[in-house]
């Protein structure tokens, strides 16, 4: 009995180690159900605090699915940026949990099982798949599938090797 106190004592300061290391960040997920889940993920990637994302299928419907730093963010925001573009149709919650800080008239629907994911960043991939191929990060992903979705000035995000590579048709 000892012996597995101190693995669990050497496993969580090996965590707290690694987190202060990092500097990972603290990290929540929210899901939301929309008509168009391409529309929501670059709206939702436009929102400062995103830093992943991604969509699929839940319970019938289309999502996009975000880890956000509540730090910069909140459910709340996310909301309202997706009811910004008229993509937005409830937050999806697993049967018994809870969103704080959303007015009584947003929706929710409760689902059970596991979300479906299908491959993401579908405007970035299919409008500027050299671009995707060049070893993007998830925050460069967002940024470029945002902009590649809205248009405009395209954000300075990639890196000097990214850039050559991409010259170079690498």
């Amino acid at each position: 009995m000892e012996r597995r106190w101190v693995k669990v004592v050497l496993l969580s300061a090996a965590i707290l180690i690694a987190g202060f290391a990092f500097g990972e960040e603290e990290v929540a997920t929210a899901t939301f159900s929309m008509y168009c889940y391409w529309t929501g993920e670059a709206t939702l990637g436009r929102v400062d605090g995103v830093v992943a994302s991604r969509i699929g299928h839940w319970g019938g419907a289309e999502i996009v699915q975000v880890d956000y730093d509540p730090q910069r963010t909140d459910v709340p925001e996310l909301v309202a940026a997706l009811r910004t573009q008229r993509s937005f149709d409830s937050v999806m919650l697993p049967a018994g949990t809870e969103v704080s800080g959303l007015s009584e008239s947003t929706p929710r629907r409760e689902v059970t099982g596991e979300p479906h994911f299908i491959p993401s960043k579908h405007s970035l991939r299919t409008r500027y798949p050299r671009l995707w191929q060049i070893g993007l990060s998830e925050a460069q992903a967002i940024a470029l599938n945002s902009w590649s979705y809205f248009g405009g000035a395209m954000p300075a995000v990639l890196t000097a090797e990214q850039q050559r590579r991409l010259a170079d048709g690498r």
